[in-house]
């Protein structure tokens, strides 16, 4: 007897995916990405917050360099006010015909917190410093800083050394940060000549970062 193979339909033989399968993988699908996008946003926020305190960073780092720089060449403190938050010195240059006293001043400004600097040449140091002091002469040197603050030792108008301290604040905001530090200035009591920075924290949603440096005027000779 003679039997033939039966071929079921080939298409009617395969079963496709159920419902209850393509749900399984929606959801795989969906944890999957899910994850992707949590790493993706944690990586973000992380950096963002490294560009921020390396922004503060960056511009505290500058401002103590260029007084670093200035401190470091004056000799004449020119008696000209000097406070916790301006400073007006000056120093002469030998080497090259007159006028040669430069003179240089910092001033700390409210709203918006910023550093100003002025230079100045003269005849004499108190000429020169007066240029320097002129508001009109001055330019924004460093915005974003919260905290500033001289302690000139032993005096303010013939210190040997000088204390800086100050507080510089990131350009951007960070919403996933809330500043809680208390910043300190030389003598630790937070005796900040900016009332914001006394007793409580801030709070806010900046970085900030604080810089200290003790700077001794080499040139400065007592009994100028």
């Amino acid at each position: 007897m003679t039997t033939s193979a039966h071929y079921p339909n080939k298409f009617l033989s395969e079963a496709g995916f159920t419902l209850v399968e393509l749900l399984v993988a929606l959801v795989v699908a969906i944890l999957g990405m899910s994850a992707i996008l949590v790493a993706n946003l944690g990586q973000h926020q992380s950096y963002n917050t490294q560009l921020q305190v390396a922004d503060a960073r960056q511009k505290a780092r500058g401002v103590i360099a260029m007084l670093r720089s200035d401190l470091l060449q004056g000799h004449d403190f020119t008696q000209v006010a000097n406070t916790p938050v301006s400073m007006t010195l000056a120093w002469q240059d030998t080497t090259i015909p007159p006028p040669n006293f430069t003179a240089v001043t910092y001033r700390w400004a409210a709203n918006p917190n910023q550093l100003w600097r002025g230079v100045g040449i003269g005849a004499n140091a108190a000429a020169a410093a007066a240029i320097s002091s002129a508001p009109a002469t001055q330019t924004v040197f460093a915005d974003g800083i919260d905290g500033f603050n001289f302690d000139y030792q032993p005096s303010n108008a013939e210190p040997n050394y000088v204390v800086v301290s100050l507080v510089a604040r990131a350009s951007g905001v960070d919403p996933h940060y809330s500043d809680q530090d208390n910043y300190l200035t030389l003598l630790g009591n937070g005796s900040w000549p900016q009332p914001a920075l006394n007793g409580v924290p801030l709070g806010d949603n900046f970085h900030r970062r604080f810089w200290q440096e003790t700077v001794f005027c080499r040139n400065q000779t007592q009994g100028q």
